[in-house]
């Protein structure tokens, strides 16, 4: 995948999208388990509810106790029962044409078929509740419905459908400016367009998420900055009302204890005159005691003016801190508006912008979809070609039972890269001119693969065909320059820039004489004899490329399989086939021990091996880079 989210995304659009699934109940009645005198409610009491408010003719109540009924069930994860009574349910609404409930009904059991990973019946269920909804719902309510078939269309890899849904519903949310439901949306397109392997849309849609959710933050975090505001202006307003509260209990035992001070002062004056003074001079202190009376009552009456001036300075003081802290929160109020206000016209000109690009997407993906119909239509008249070439191909080359006809112990494991192929195989059986039986066989590797491999390999077949079938030329090394004069004359080699040939391993059997001989174009022949492996390689020229390449003759190499012999020829296609853990190629000597290991087995056994070891070593990571050809004999 190109563009890949974080796992917390993932984690959080999952969350997203059962959030929704389980939305889906919240829409409907919610379960009441309990009576109004605080008894719990059971299944069998929702049913008699139920049939009792059914006799009465009560449709819509009877149909409330079935719903109740069917959510203590799912509640207990007993599907197969809450399932039964929301379909009661749904024929009681029938009756009475409650659209809104039959639209409930639809999407819980949708949401219980989800719950069951039963998705095509989840769809059906969220599909009859979305139609419904379509009609006159709320929107918020109609964008749960398109999240919750959305979320099963994905389930079911139909994700185009989804993400037409979730488009659907991010709109809505755009004409009722709710940031939530926008983020959301933006959130699950992306997820969506990532299971579909569109890397620029997931990536897009991922960036608008990313933009929302930073701004729900910021709203976030201002919100909460505006309550511990608001909650430290009522903490300070207590705090100044508790110390008053403080300061006049004090101010008032203060009185208190100056009263009683008093009180004491004049018991004790009294005692002092009765023992030390005559009833004249008694009197005479009694009419200076009322005069000192009326002083102090003046004094007190002057203290206690003070204490009002007092409190009335400590009121108008707290008053002025509460008329304070109003005004500082007000402030923040009025600030926090304006931001949102601010934050609000960003989003509008976001959304315009939005709507900009959506349009200008709109109008590339139509041109887009003309080219790629365009690129589709050649491609498959190009396929088709090269199909149709492929038949041809293989016409030309020789069957399997054509040569177990001559060699029954015999396999070809024969693997094109593409459909047609730049490896050949070639195979001919014929009396030479002194009467004696040959088998030709050779295992080719032309230059390319594909199409330009093809066309060289039809070349090289035709020109090896000539030489060994209309001009009977049996032995190896005169069969290889044949070869070689023939390409270079059929390309103008000599006369162009072109260097394109092939390599090749040839061996010409004689049974009668019990040889093999052998001749290569760099291509080596594995042999075993006796359970040991033998390695004939081949002249280090290729056939075709320039003249100068060619400073000798071909040579040939001649050996006798009087005693069992299984030899192979191949191309290097396996050999350089990439993979393994470290992704490395196969390599001749990895190669070898495999030949070993496998060339006592019957020869059937013997391919399956080589496609059991290809397969395994490529794995999933890695495609396969050459054609590959390996011919397996025994004599």
């Amino acid at each position: 995948m190109i563009f890949s989210t974080p796992f917390f995304w993932r984690v959080f659009y999952v969350s997203i999208f059962f959030l929704c699934l389980k939305g889906s109940v919240s829409l409907f009645a919610q379960p009441q388990f309990f009576t109004a005198d605080g008894q719990k409610l059971t299944v069998e009491m929702c049913l008699e509810a139920a049939a009792k408010r059914q006799q009465e003719g009560d449709f819509r109540g009877a149909s409330d106790f079935l719903n109740k009924a069917a959510l203590i069930h799912w509640e207990k994860k007993e599907y197969a029962p809450a399932i039964q009574h929301f379909k009661k349910s749904l024929d009681l609404n029938q009756k009475v044409d409650n659209q809104t409930g039959i639209a409930g009904i639809y999407s819980n059991m949708g949401t219980i078929y989800a719950d069951l990973e039963k998705y095509d019946s989840a769809h059906f269920y969220f599909d009859k509740s979305l139609k419904i909804r379509r009609k006159g719902a709320a929107k918020q309510t109609l964008i749960s419905s398109l999240i919750n078939s959305s979320v099963v269309l994905n389930n079911l890899k139909r994700h185009n459908e989804a993400a037409a849904l979730l488009t659907e519903a991010l709109d809505l949310a755009k004409e009722t400016n709710d940031v939530e439901q926008m983020k959301s949306c933006y959130g699950m397109l992306a997820e969506t367009y990532e299971k579909a392997g569109d890397s620029e849309k997931t990536r897009y849609y991922f960036d608008m998420y990313r933009g929302f959710h930073e701004l729900s933050q910021r709203k976030k975090i201002e919100s909460v900055k505006e309550q511990a505001e608001q909650e430290r202006l009522r903490a300070a307003l207590l705090e100044a009302e508790k110390e008053k509260a403080d300061l006049m209990v004090i101010l008032k035992e203060a009185e208190i204890k100056k009263e009683k001070q008093k009180v004491a002062a004049k018991d004790d004056a009294l005692s002092r005159l009765e023992a030390n003074y005559s009833k004249q001079e008694l009197a005479m202190r009694v009419l200076e005691q009322e005069t000192e009376l009326k002083d102090a009552k003046f004094a007190k009456q002057q203290a206690e003016n003070e204490q009002q001036i007092a409190r009335q300075r400590l009121w108008i003081l707290g008053t002025s801190a509460v008329l304070i802290l109003v005004v500082i929160a007000s402030f923040f109020v009025y600030r926090s508006k304006q931001q949102k206000k601010a934050a609000n016209f960003v989003l509008k000109q976001k959304n315009q912008e939005i709507s900009l690009q959506q349009r200008e997407i709109l109008s590339q993906n139509r041109k887009l979809a003309i080219a790629l119909d365009e690129i589709e239509h050649k491609n498959r008249d190009i396929t088709a070609s090269i199909t149709y070439a492929k038949r041809i191909q293989e016409a030309m080359l020789p069957t399997v039972a054509d040569i177990r006809a001559v060699l029954p112990e015999s396999f070809v494991f024969f693997r094109p890269r593409d459909l047609v192929s730049g490896d050949f195989y070639f195979f001919h059986h014929l009396q030479d001119k002194e009467g004696n039986e040959k088998t030709i066989l050779a295992a080719v590797d032309c230059t390319g693969h594909g199409v330009p491999g093809a066309f060289m390999s039809m070349i090289g077949n035709e020109i090896l065909s000539r030489v060994v079938k209309e001009r009977k030329i049996v032995e190896p090394a005169k069969i290889l320059t044949q070869l070689n004069k023939g390409i270079q004359n059929a390309l103008h080699q000599n006369q162009t820039q072109n260097r394109d040939g092939m390599d090749l391993a040839l061996v010409v059997l004689d049974k009668k004489a019990q040889t093999l001989t052998f001749a290569g174009a760099k291509n080596p022949l594995y042999y075993f004899q006796n359970g040991n492996l033998e390695v004939l390689k081949g002249d280090k020229m290729p056939i075709g490329g320039d003249a100068r390449e060619h400073q000798s003759e071909f040579s040939q190499t001649q050996i006798s399989i009087a005693s069992p012999t299984t030899f192979y020829l191949f191309s290097d296609g396996f050999q350089d086939q990439f993979g393994g853990e470290l992704g490395k190629k196969y390599m001749t000597g990895n190669f070898k021990k495999l030949l070993t290991k496998i060339h006592t087995e019957d020869f059937d056994t013997q391919a399956r091996i080589l496609e059991t070891e290809l397969q395994n070593w490529r794995g999933l990571k890695h495609n396969q880079v050459d054609d590959i050809l390996v011919m397996g004999v025994k004599v």
